[in-house]
């Protein structure tokens, strides 16, 4: 859910079964995971094969630190998303694209450069001034390593590229307004022959920490590079000289010949991360052209600032418990000799981490028509906390929470209570990929057990699964999912919601 050497204590090496799991898989075989799967077995048996021992070897598995915390995009994630990939070619199932279970997007990757290298010179009839990266101003990368340098001139950002040809821009602007001018100085740099920018910004010392632990992380957005590839920073108003703080006109230049040089460091590169999809189709002819999906993200945060000499943020309940449960889904439907009527969607995505980034690319590119996807049931951290209870976010939002209220009413064998989002001022509602889908009309749960004190930490490692929980909410969600596929009528939304959640005055 949305918040160095990697660590190798002498003696310790991942375990012998992980290892031959990932090879085995990544080559293209089931390896132990996958061998497990056998020839149909009656429904009621299928939910029974979702184990504590099959999760526990698909989290431990995602989570080991050879997996170095799944950064999107990484080597890793790659291994990752082949795994998953391979367990949907072992249960049968169908590949999403084609003959492909993987749903490529670009990718623009942002490595900043350390703060020491960033440079900032000023140079008038005071002479010099050298401010300082990370207190007096914060380089906001733009391009690989660059610099500007010419005359400071004063710049609205409203004004035209012609009249900024040549020089360093001097930009006045509140905290408030910093998206536009940002959006307007890049658009500027983009089509004129400005050298760089410079904003001022008359903010406390807080924001530009803020800023600067902003800045300084590696930043990753959907798209080609689209950056002006010219020098910006955003600079402490009180630590330039009093002479160019006076208000001036845009465009005049300031007067005694006042100049900058601005250096930029920091890597900007192209790349591209992946959505794992496989389905099964339904098995009425009337219905199988809709769909009930079931998603969790693969992705986490990969390696980090060290925690206790541990630098690998292994992501056990964020989220390869989802991930892990949306195979085990996979796996007990495919086994059934007749599947629910509706068609079944798996889904694992990438980059829920930095910014729903997967999630955002399917439902701009979706690979099922969204108008016929019937439900999204979403999985991101089921792994801790009570053993008896789990939140369903969105169980007021549509009759969704009808149904699986139905499901626990009849299955008091899985011992487990499902409530609604009992945090609401944390937002969940938009912190994990079902919100891409409801934004779009589709009626979601989302599954969670909520934060914990190792969230977005090193020590969210496999050993603190409750996986006997686990497997029981998996059961659930096995019992619940085929309801919604074999169901008359497909999920509706309370009215309010849905224009709560889908904007404008229109119903569901």
């Amino acid at each position: 859910m949305r918040g160095v050497r990697p660590k190798a204590p002498a003696g310790c090496r991942p375990h012998l079964l992980l290892a031959a799991t990932l090879l085995g898989s990544l080559a293209g075989s089931p390896g132990p995971v996958g061998a497990q799967e056998a020839a149909p077995v009656p429904a009621a048996s299928a939910a029974g094969r979702i184990t504590a021992a099959n999760l526990r070897t698909r989290v431990r598995l995602l989570a080991d630190d050879s997996m170095r915390g799944r950064d999107t995009p990484s080597p890793q994630l790659t291994e990752a998303a082949r795994y998953v990939a391979d367990q949907f070619r072992s249960f049968g199932l169908r590949p999403g694209l084609g003959d492909s279970y993987m749903q490529f997007y670009p990718v623009t990757v942002i490595e900043p450069g350390p703060s020491g290298a960033q440079r900032l010179l000023v140079d008038g009839p005071e002479g010099e001034h050298a401010l300082r990266s990370g207190r007096d101003f914060v380089a906001a990368p733009t391009g690989t390593g660059l610099t500007g340098s010419g005359p400071l001139r004063r710049f609205d950002p409203d004004s035209s590229a012609a009249e900024a040809s040549g020089a360093m821009l001097l930009v006045d602007a509140r905290p408030s307004d910093m998206p536009g001018v940002f959006a307007s100085i890049r658009r500027v740099l983009r089509e004129g022959d400005a050298t760089g920018a410079i904003i001022v910004v008359d903010a406390p010392d807080s924001y530009f920490e803020g800023l600067q632990r902003f800045f300084g992380s590696r930043r990753v957005s959907i798209g080609e590079p689209d950056l002006p590839g010219k020098p910006v920073a955003l600079v402490a108003a009180s630590a330039l000289p009093v002479a160019i703080r006076d208000p001036l006109s845009a465009g005049e230049t300031l007067p005694y010949g006042w100049t900058a040089r601005l250096e930029t460091t920091g890597h900007v590169r192209a790349d591209s991360a992946m959505n794992v999809i496989g389905w099964l189709p339904g098995s009425d002819p009337e219905l199988q052209g809709q769909y009930v999906l079931f998603t969790a993200h693969m992705d986490h945060v990969g390696v980090g600032r060290p925690v206790d000499g541990d630098s690998i943020y292994n992501g056990a309940d964020d989220d390869a418990s989802g991930t892990a449960t949306v195979l085990e889904l996979a796996s007990a439907f495919a086994s059934a000799p007749k599947h629910p009527r509706r068609s079944l969607v798996f889904m694992t995505v990438s980059g829920e981490e930095k910014g729903l980034l997967g999630s955002t690319w399917y439902t701009g590119h979706p690979v099922f028509p969204l108008e016929r996807t019937v439900a999204d049931v979403n999985i991101d951290m089921i792994g801790r906390n009570w053993k008896d209870t789990v939140v369903a976010i969105g169980k007021e939002a549509s009759t969704l929470g009808d149904v699986v209220d139905r499901v626990v009413a009849r299955h008091p064998e899985l011992d487990m209570t499902v409530i609604a989002d009992p945090w609401p001022e944390q937002h969940f509602f938009t912190r994990s990929d079902h919100y891409n889908f409801a934004r779009k009309g589709i009626p979601i749960l989302f599954f969670s057990s909520g934060l914990h004190r190792d969230y977005h930490r090193p020590s969210d490692e496999a050993d603190r699964i409750e996986y006997g929980k686990m497997a029981r909410i998996a059961r659930l969600l096995y019992f619940m999912g085929g309801r919604i596929a074999d169901a008359d009528r497909v999920p509706r939304w309370d009215p309010d919601a849905y224009r709560r959640v889908v904007g404008g005055s229109g119903s569901p």
